[in-house]
């Protein structure tokens, strides 16, 4: 299998790949992750994962690069986009306005298959419904620092797991990689899967 370049520093999304055995190298791009001037979740996160391909492939500038995969995931509560807290009194502000309620995932999603090429750019959403959370417990998981660095203040597949009552559509979007669109647009785009 030819290597995928991860445009993307994400720890969640490099263990994704691995589990799944796909070769792949992480170049994480340096750009500005917030659009807020595009009031639509879904199509934001599809410019910033296409963004993220752009600044990987310009620093390429004498090799060809294939398979540049760019990724961008938003936490979306009553039409707002919960960007990643800055410091444990957002992380503890946003789970308190998760606590009970239903949100949406994003995650926007972008393949490039080589240089010059139309990027397949995609999305994909996710409901979660998160149960009541106690202060006691809000305070505890603030305390356990799995809110740094993720969309939303909280990982599905770590403690965060314990206030998901259910979840509609794609778990692995909500960890940050929709590994079933993935595979579609590997298949689409004629990456050698064998």
């Amino acid at each position: 299998m030819e290597t995928i370049i991860l445009a993307s520093g994400s720890p969640r999304r490099q263990e994704l790949l691995a589990k799944v055995r796909i070769p792949f190298k992480a170049f994480p791009p340096n750009i500005p992750e917030e659009l807020d001037h595009i009031p639509d979740i879904s199509e934001r996160v599809r410019q910033i994962a296409l963004k993220k391909i752009e600044a990987v492939v310009a620093g390429f500038p004498q090799d060809s690069p294939r398979w540049v995969l760019g990724l961008d995931t938003l936490v979306e509560l009553d039409g707002q986009a919960l960007a990643k807290p800055t410091g444990p009194e957002q992380a503890a502000e946003i789970l308190k306005k998760l606590s009970g309620r239903v949100h949406r995932v994003y995650t926007g999603i972008g393949l490039l298959p080589v240089r010059g090429a139309q990027v397949d750019l995609r999305c994909v959403a996710t409901e979660v419904k998160f149960a009541a959370m106690t202060s006691q417990e809000v305070e505890a998981y603030v305390e356990s620092g799995e809110w740094s660095g993720v969309a939303g203040a909280y990982r599905i597949q770590e403690r965060g797991g314990f206030f998901v009552e259910w979840i509609r559509g794609s778990y692995s979007n909500v960890v940050g990689l929709p590994l079933e669109t993935f595979y579609g647009m590997l298949k689409h785009n004629q990456y050698p899967l064998a």
